[in-house]
């Protein structure tokens, strides 16, 4: 009996991590590509990348590592006309959405969590980081048990539905059932984006002095 409970906590702990990987991967970045949308729409966005103010500002993270060639190549591909934010993945969006979206940082920052009574778009993707590395804080159990998973679930749906996410679609991915792979593949992911955000910190927290001061 207890052989038995202890394997099903376990999973059922491993289930909730990934899921909230998929929450803020998925859920995550279609919030913030609808805020890129509304300040950028499609329809002229390459227009916007290939004059300024933006494609100095992105040149600049170019030379500074910050943007790498493939997030290069997805903002200007072989035909500039097929940019799209579609391609845009949740790393390159909070990078645009901090840069060339005329956004204003919450008295907070971008990199910590803002106050409750600051429910501006802006906190709201200062939001999603900050759970984006409480999530990732428990990657190496790769579990988080259900006190937590419920807490951190509401904390996130709130900051995505406050950035235009479906509330009701929230809910169901919430109990939907993931297969083992499914599992690996956001909890992958989630590792990928944590990993080349905090690669980029440093150099990120330089070019924005920098950029500031032009």
């Amino acid at each position: 009996m207890t052989s038995s409970t202890t394997s099903y906590a376990s999973t059922k702990e491993t289930t909730n991590y990934a899921h909230l990987c998929r929450l803020l991967v998925d859920v995550g970045s279609q919030a913030l590509r609808n805020k890129f949308d509304s300040i950028h729409p499609p329809a002229g966005l390459h227009g916007i990348l290939t004059k300024p103010p933006a494609h100095p500002v992105l040149q600049t993270l170019r030379r500074r590592k910050i943007l790498n060639p493939t997030q290069w190549a997805k903002l200007y591909p072989p035909s500039p006309s097929s940019v799209s934010s579609k391609d845009f993945d949740v790393t390159l969006l909070i990078l645009l959405l901090r840069n060339i979206c005329g956004l204003t940082p919450p008295t907070s920052g971008w990199d910590n969590l803002p106050p409750a009574a600051d429910t501006s778009d802006e906190a709201n993707i200062a939001r999603v980081k900050y759970y984006r590395n409480h999530v990732y804080g428990h990657a190496i159990q790769e579990s988080v048990d259900d006190v937590a998973f419920n807490t951190y679930w509401q904390d996130i749906s709130n900051a995505l539905v406050g950035l235009g996410a479906d509330a009701a679609a929230i809910n169901k991915l919430k109990t939907e059932r993931l297969d083992p792979v499914t599992e690996k593949h956001y909890q992958e992911l989630l590792r990928e984006w944590k990993k080349e955000d905090d690669s980029n910190k440093d150099r990120f927290d330089e070019t924005e002095g920098i950029l500031k001061s032009q």
